[in-house]
């Protein structure tokens, strides 16, 4: 009896510590929401540069040629973003989407009013990303991640998209 008992602990035991490790598992980022985290990031970034510095240097055709050119990929890079927050299933995956979206936002605009370079600096970005062609937005952006310190399989957490996005 008591052996059964300690055998059927070990396999709830097991069966617990596999669906905690698949779990946690299903915390990491993919690829794809990986390249659609710094699609975002740097979307957002343009963004803030160009309602931060219209006064120094007005970047506002450039960041509408970026949105017109890459609005269709940035569209689908949302709804990759979103179906990760379901995915993860906890809480509100809206409010989770809102709140990821809110401290990108937040983190370029403390960026943008702790530097006095920022402006200056936002001019090579909107020329880096000037001449993507329409549709190819992720592989300029999967080429910047592949050169980054951060494997896309090793973010993983509670929140890996936030903690990507705001990863240096």
């Amino acid at each position: 009896m008591r052996l059964s008992r300690t055998l059927s602990t070990a396999v709830v035991a097991l069966s617990l510590g596999s669906g905690l490790a698949f779990a946690q598992q299903q915390q990491c980022l993919t690829r794809e929401e990986a390249v659609a985290v710094k699609a975002r990031v740097l979307q957002t970034e343009l963004m803030v540069a160009t309602l931060s510095c219209t006064r120094a240097i007005d970047q506002s055709g450039h960041y509408n040629a970026f949105m017109d050119r890459h609005s269709a990929e940035l569209q689908r890079y949302n709804r990759v973003l979103q179906q990760h927050f379901t995915r993860l299933g906890t809480g509100n995956p809206q409010r989770r989407y809102d709140t990821f979206t809110t401290a990108l936002a937040n983190d370029a605009s403390n960026r943008s009013m702790a530097s006095q370079s920022f402006c200056e600096e936002t001019v090579k970005q909107f020329s880096d990303v000037a001449d993507i062609p329409r549709g190819k937005l992720g592989e300029h952006v999967e080429a910047k991640v592949k050169g980054g310190m951060m494997r896309v399989g090793e973010v993983c957490g509670r929140d890996p998209a936030m903690q990507y996005a705001l990863a240096p």
